[in-house]
């Protein structure tokens, strides 16, 4: 089952294909972006689990570097036809969403 969730930063929204497991989602992005560096300076994002109503709410989130983790998010998200990369290489990373 495909999950999105919106997030917003610096004034713009987007979207994440996230997958899920157990407290946390996943979502794939790319490393060198102004978000992942605040995320990573803050361990926040303004996240939304609505996208036809945003409730955007500060989230706590990890940017995480695990080449393997990274590679199952990758195959979990092209197993349920939920991909907005189109290959896996050296410029993802993953950003875990706390669900709590």
């Amino acid at each position: 089952m495909k999950k999105v969730l919106k997030f917003k930063f610096d004034g713009n929204e987007g979207f994440l294909s996230v997958v899920e497991n157990s407290d946390n989602y996943y979502a794939l992005v790319q490393k060198e972006t102004p978000k992942v560096t605040e995320a990573i300076e803050t361990h926040k994002m303004w996240i939304s689990y609505e996208l036809k109503l945003p409730d955007y709410k500060e989230t706590k989130v990890n940017v995480l570097f695990d080449p393997q983790l990274t590679k199952w998010v990758y195959e979990k998200l092209e197993e349920d036809k939920n991909l907005y990369f189109k290959q896996l290489d050296d410029s993802l990373c993953v950003i875990e969403i706390s669900k709590n």
